[in-house]
């Protein structure tokens, strides 16, 4: 018989309360299918992907989206009405910049 998997005990000291709920979520739907070690593995890369837009081998990437499917579709439907961050090169930051103390 597989030992049951303490998904409470798993939770990161940096974690924010945000990532850990999502990756909380998706080792609970999970955590009958695989052992501690590979559910932990494949729920890192799982928020990896999900908070800081790491890419990883094409069937990484495919597996992780199949496995995350509910997850990930209740954590963006939570944030539809947040505020989202916006990225920008750190070229076109410096040329915006440099324009406005020209002026």
């Amino acid at each position: 018989m597989k030992p049951s998997i303490d998904v409470e005990s798993l939770r990161s000291e940096h974690e924010s309360d945000e990532q850990w709920e999502v990756r909380r979520s998706f080792m609970m739907e999970h955590k009958d299918n695989f052992d501690e070690e590979e559910l932990v593995t494949l729920a890192q890369l799982f928020t990896n992907i999900e908070f800081l837009g790491c890419r990883y081998p094409a069937p990484t990437m495919k597996r992780i989206a199949k496995l995350a499917e509910k997850v990930s579709q209740k954590y963006k439907e939570s944030r539809r009405n947040k505020l989202k961050r916006t990225f920008v090169q750190a070229s076109d930051a410096a040329e915006q910049k440099a324009k406005r103390s020209f002026k």
